[in-house]
């Protein structure tokens, strides 16, 4: 592969390539060139991008031309904001499209040597007139200080080469150019008549067959590609094997992970090695990069508050602050027990620290990150603002204390060049606001376009654009149906068509489209000594075929390949519906603390496994970041509402005579009590929401006197009521929610409050669907004649229960007995150390203790 290039450069030519990946493509096979001849070391070759070429040309004569100072990519939109919103000054439009717009035609302009009059004379409607006017200030803006930008470098280089003012190589060779711009012609007949010898590598001729898939849809095809890549390399792992997408600018990522699933089957499971697997062409947004929008975040609460979700990525990155995991971990699922609000440092420490001094790491972060707030106000200089977002990254000790790998000290390099990105806005911004600079730098992040300098994946993943001039054993083209390729031309919005179609100017007209998609395809065609292609019958709920360009190649064989599907389906199987047996472990011992109270007993009853996770180990879900009140905090302030509603614990006539009738004097009391603990940690949103909560709080203590007013004579004899159930070596605590002597009978009613979903006490079958209540009553120590259920919610509010009185068609004494029993040989079982896995046991309900039980791949044998 690649013969023309060592005969090339020992000729002494200068390569110049379309883009940077084919520059070092190349120079690494001449790297491979150089070890296989037994050489050790060698000047490095003279291979060079297009762009970085011109760059160093006009670098060099710029020592001995006065050349006006080049602006970099971002000084020059920050010009071209200004000068559209002079023409633009409404402040609810995006700028930024606009920006991006303008860009592309100033540049169209420059590359097809159209002089901005002739723009002008051919605008047509309000857009294009006002990009006329915008560039004619970025124009003046340019003179007056004397600078140029990126989209004259080409035809100022070619003007210097003409007037002999910058170096002319001797020979020149151009590979993987799909067509040159007259600007970049210019350049090469300035060339030409300073004697350099320019030729451009041709392409080759395209393999005699051409083998044709056709797929499902284009994840099918993406895992179809990534099966038929492992193939030909275990066939030959030494080959160079290569996919082309089309639109993989779309979504890299994604289209990466698909041919990984073929490539690399549990490629997730594997680590970084198998990530790596496929080296995508692409790079990602800057501010995509989670070490990146980690210092993004971290600098934004320098500004304004942050979410309890953007907390929480802070305290979960290892990119930010000292290691104390132990401690960062607490404090994360204290912030779990919280609404999600706005958190400012001081409230962070105050509320996650309690009130508590702490020297730990983070709480001096917190209390740094506070002070730094108030010396951040007033206005500075972008490379002010630059110094200062630096100074407060390393008190927060960002990238963190791990060792960085390649990929890592790559993104830190880069984060720093964007630092001084920012500071070179200098030129152009006299002074910003911390606001404003924050959303300068994320701008810089989001429109720099980072790939870390790696090659090492079996197999390259390339657009159709970046697969120029490269050449490889195997070559797979996806995405070839109709509606991909030709891709849909995209002229420029603000120059006229009549002018794009005069100066032939890319997808002017459909006719340019189609000749360039030829073109490319032909080339892709020529790039591999074996070829395949393969479309989707379907994409986003349209039927597709294949492209009509593909007759350019011959005609086709069917190829073979098949999609391999997911990894994870192919694992999947029937769940066992009978209970698994695991691991022993060891019996509880006579001074084990077991902890979870009731919640530890209805896991026995369903799940020994997760009784066993639970309440020995300790492990609990981690409860997600919810908006708005959390179920838990509701339920919390009801319980609390609801017992200061009671606190004097009243007979069903002083309910009546006493409670009922001075509710609404109570109320606001009651309230305080129920929601004061919140109130005062409250973020502005949320006390709003606490406001909307008080009223239906209101409304459902009155619903609960109604209900109580509707049942049997009664006294409220005990709140919260703290007891232990003890079952040989098993001692478990427990909290009653409220217990009443019933005056009918005689006998204790334990009562539960349930402000979730609806419960029932007893199911069809006349059986508890829930072991807490039943175990209350092996720790109480008197008789109880009634368990229930008080649901307590917007919805309903009512009394679900069973009882001497309640279920009169079911011997109570003996049913309470067999419960009791019921719970006592799950409690045996659970102090004899059982460990069994109920496959049957829902997802939902075991998913929480699943990663720690294996259940799915005992399930599936694994």
């Amino acid at each position: 592969m690649y013969g023309w290039l060592a005969e090339a450069l020992e000729d002494g030519a200068l390569v110049v390539t379309a883009n940077r990946r084919l520059a070092g493509v190349l120079s690494e096979h001449y790297a491979q060139q150089q070890l296989q001849a037994g050489n050790k070391a060698w000047p490095s070759p003279a291979i060079r991008p297009w762009p970085d070429w011109v760059r160093e040309e006009l670098a060099e004569a710029d020592i001995s031309q006065v050349l006006p100072a080049r602006l970099t990519s971002h000084q020059s939109r920050v010009l071209w904001e200004q000068c559209l919103r002079q023409q633009i000054p409404d402040p609810l439009l995006n700028i930024g499209g606009v920006v991006g717009q303008a860009r592309d035609a100033w540049q169209l302009m420059h590359d097809y040597c159209v002089p901005l009059e002739e723009v002008e004379r051919a605008a047509r409607g309000r857009d294009q007139g006002v990009f006329v006017r915008a560039a004619r200030a970025y124009r003046a803006s340019l003179a007056d200080e004397d600078w140029t930008d990126d989209a004259a470098a080409t035809s100022l280089f070619a003007r210097l080469l003409g007037n002999g003012a910058a170096p002319t190589p001797d020979k020149l060779v151009l590979a993987g150019f799909d067509r040159q711009t007259p600007a970049a012609e210019r350049v090469l007949d300035a060339l030409r008549g300073n004697g350099c010898r320019v030729s451009v590598v041709e392409r080759g001729n395209a393999p005699a067959r051409c083998r044709l898939t056709r797929f499902e849809d284009p994840e099918a095809e993406l895992r179809a590609a990534g099966a038929w890549a492992r193939r030909r390399l275990t066939d030959n792992p030494q080959q160079s094997v290569a996919i082309v997408a089309m639109h993989l600018e779309r979504d890299a990522g994604r289209s990466a992970r698909l041919v990984r699933e073929g490539l690399a089957p549990g490629w997730q499971l594997g680590g970084r090695r198998y990530q790596m697997a496929v080296n995508v062409s692409y790079g990602q947004r800057l501010s995509l990069f989670p070490v990146i929008a980690t210092a993004l975040l971290a600098l934004r609460w320098l500004h304004e508050d942050i979410r309890s979700t953007e907390l929480s990525r802070l305290l979960r990155s290892d990119a930010l602050g000292p290691g104390e995991w132990g401690e960062r971990s607490r404090m994360e699922l204290e912030l779990r027990r919280w609404p999600d609000m706005q958190w400012s440092p001081e409230r962070a420490r105050r509320i996650l620290y309690g009130n508590t001094e702490s020297d730990s790491g983070w709480a001096r972060i917190l209390a740094s990150l506070e002070a730094m707030r108030g010396d951040s106000s007033g206005v500075r200089r972008p490379s002010g603002w630059a110094m200062r977002f630096d100074e407060v990254l390393q008190a927060l000790q960002w990238p963190g204390e791990m060792a960085l790998d390649s990929v890592d000290f790559q993104l830190h390099n880069r984060w720093r060049e964007l630092l001084n990105e920012l500071a070179r806005l200098d030129l152009v911004i006299a002074s910003l606001t911390l606001g404003e600079a924050l959303g300068r730098l994320r701008i810089l992040a989001g429109e720099t376009i980072f790939q870390p300098e790696n090659r090492e994946g079996l197999v390259q993943l390339l657009g159709p654009l970046e697969a120029a001039g490269m050449e490889f054993d195997h070559l797979l083209v996806c995405g070839l149906s109709s509606a991909n390729w030709p891709p849909p031309g995209r002229p420029a919005a603000l120059l006229s068509r009549d002018l794009q179609r005069e100066h032939a100017m890319p997808d002017a007209d459909p006719g340019d489209t189609l000749a360039y998609a030829r073109r490319v395809l032909l080339r892709l065609a020529a790039s591999g000594s074996n070829l395949a292609c393969s479309f989707p019958l379907s994409e986003a709920d349209a039927e597709q075929q294949a492209s009509g360009l593909l007759a350019e190649l011959g005609p086709a064989e069917d190829g073979s390949w098949k999609d391999p599907g997911w990894y994870a389906q192919a694992q999947t199987g029937t769940a066992m519906a009978v209970p698994v047996t695991g691991d022993e472990a060891p019996p509880v011992a006579e001074d084990e603390s077991v902890t979870g109270g009731a919640t530890t007993v209805n896991y026995q009853l369903m799940d020994p496994f997760s009784a066993f996770a639970f309440g020995r180990l300790g492990v609990r879900p981690i409860a997600p970041i919810m908006s708005g009140l959390p179920p838990n905090i509701r339920g919390s302030i009801i319980h609390r509402a609801v017992n200061a509603l009671y606190h004097d614990r009243p007979t069903r006539a002083e309910i009546e005579t006493g409670v009922a009738a001075g509710l609404d004097q109570r109320l606001p009391e009651i309230l305080r009590y129920a929601f004061g603990w919140l109130e005062g940690r409250a973020d502005p949103v949320l006390r709003q929401l606490l406001e909307l909560e008080k009223r239906r709080v209101g409304n459902l203590l009155r619903s609960v006197v109604d209900l109580d007013l509707g049942r049997s004579d009664f006294r409220i004899a005990e709140l919260e009521v703290p007891v232990t159930l003890e079952l040989g070596n098993v001692k478990l605590g427990l909290r009653i929610d409220r217990v009443d002597s019933l005056a009918q009978g005689g006998g204790a009613a334990i009562i539960d409050y349930k402000t979730g979903r609806r419960r029932q006490f007893l199911n069809a079958g006349h059986e508890p669907t829930d072991g807490q209540l039943v175990a209350y009553t092996m720790a109480l120590d008197e008789p109880v004649a009634e368990l229930a259920f008080m649901n307590i919610d917007s919805r309903r509010v009512d009394y679900a229960g069973a009882g001497r009185d309640l279920t009169p068609d079911i011997d109570w004494d003996a049913e309470l007995a067999g419960w009791q029993d019921d719970i006592r040989n799950a409690m045996r079982l659970f102090e004899q150390g059982d460990v069994r896995i109920n496959g049957a046991f829902p997802a939902k309900d075991s998913r929480s203790f699943a990663l720690l039980s294996r259940v799915r791949e005992l399930q599936h044998g694994h």
